[in-house]
């Protein structure tokens, strides 16, 4: 009995193994690239389909359908799929309707049987869809809007991962930045970003990152961060005449580049001047000396700004000295004395005058030459003359 239901055991095995192996492929799905907006059909024929078995198709280890019904909402909007018979057997067919980025994968077709446990499975099918990134892309930010100079400052441009990747790079006033620029590809997206070292150059500078795909090369986008607000302390330049002249008032202004504003001026004087001897303006960056002396010169007059940043000074050595203007007049009278007693007795002559003087000389020689000749040949005219009248 025992070796009868062993062996009635061993045909029932024997006839599952049967019915497993005779289910075969006849037409596997197929790989493709496609674009984005496309429809993607996969399809899957199998031989000797028996009634209890069923399809099922996968992304990945995502089971998607289970027969003709879809069991997923992973893409239940765009996702169909049939079954049909055919001559070389039973045929399912998965298709993806407008296809997006994300649909990219790996897709299979399964064979399960009625307990829904998997008998056979296709070779992979890989996806590959081709697009450009959404429209919201790429999107800049900066770590910080407001930075003090010498402190550090993050620009970052995000894209979306697609296929085939998107090059991302940053430009400034239309160059190229090229040092120190960081590029990380995550399942998410693509990252370009870099790191800046503020000076007060920096202020109110526009940075663009620009986008560019080999799929659509025609097709580019950026977004941008700026103008940058870099605060810094002032610069401080004095603007004032040197020498200056005794009792003559003399303005001295102080000039400032400053982020914020300067709130505030402050004039020091060394050695002292008294405050009855100078004015300062209500802005405080226009000192006036009302009466500069001697013994006002080479003093040290320093200017400091001060902004919420921090201060800065700029300093001058005040020059007070007599005027040498009478002594230049005279030195100049004496110079042009000089010249006129030089050119006494140089007679000066001009182009014109020089050609009648020649053209004078030339009539003269012609006068002095022909004339004595001509008064020749007519006197020896007038003796030929007579002679021949006397010899008749």
């Amino acid at each position: 009995m025992f070796r009868m239901l062993t062996f009635c055991f061993a045909l029932l095995n024997i006839n599952c193994i049967v019915n497993v192996y005779a289910v075969e492929f006849r037409e596997e799905p197929k790989s493709a690239v496609v674009t984005a907006g496309e429809d993607k059909p996969f399809i899957c024929t199998v031989s000797d389909m028996r009634d209890e078995h069923q399809f099922a198709w996968y992304k990945g280890n995502t089971q998607l359908t289970h027969g003709e019904n879809v069991i997923t909402s992973l893409l239940s909007e765009r996702l169909f799929v049939t079954q049909l018979e055919t001559y070389s057997g039973t045929m399912s067919i998965l298709t993806i309707n407008d296809v997006i980025s994300s649909d990219s994968g790996s897709y299979t077709c399964a064979i399960l049987n009625s307990g829904g446990r998997s008998l056979r499975r296709s070779e992979a099918a890989q996806l590959i869809v081709h697009s450009l990134p959404g429209s919201q892309y790429p999107l800049c930010s900066v770590s910080k809007t407001i930075a003090v100079v010498g402190s550090n400052t993050t620009l970052t441009c995000k894209s979306e991962s697609v296929q085939p990747p998107v090059d991302l790079f940053w430009t400034e006033n239309n160059k190229i930045i090229r040092d120190g620029i960081n590029t990380l590809e995550t399942v998410n997206g693509v990252i370009n970003e870099f790191t800046l070292l503020l000076t007060k150059e920096n202020h109110g500078m526009k940075f663009i990152c620009k986008q560019i795909s080999d799929f659509m090369p025609s097709n580019h986008s950026s977004c941008s961060v700026g103008p940058l607000n870099v605060r810094y302390r002032p610069y401080v330049k004095i603007q004032h005449t040197s020498p200056v002249l005794p009792a003559i008032e003399t303005v001295i202004f102080c000039q400032t580049f400053a982020n914020p504003p300067v709130d505030s001026y402050k004039w020091t004087f060394y050695p002292q001047i008294e405050g009855s001897e100078y004015m300062v303006d209500i802005t405080g960056q226009v000192l006036t000396i009302l009466k500069p002396t001697l013994q006002q010169s080479g003093t040290n007059v320093t200017c400091t700004a001060r902004n919420q940043v921090g201060k800065s000074s700029s300093s001058i050595q005040l020059l007070v000295a007599l005027s040498d203007v009478n002594q230049g007049e005279h030195t100049t009278g004496k110079s042009i004395h000089k010249t006129k007693s030089e050119n006494e007795g140089k007679i000066h002559l001009s182009l014109d005058v020089v050609i009648i003087i020649v053209a004078g000389v030339v009539i003269i020689v012609i006068l002095v030459v022909l004339v004595p000749v001509y008064h020749y040949c007519l006197c020896r005219k007038i003796t030929l003359r007579q002679l021949i009248i006397q010899e008749i």
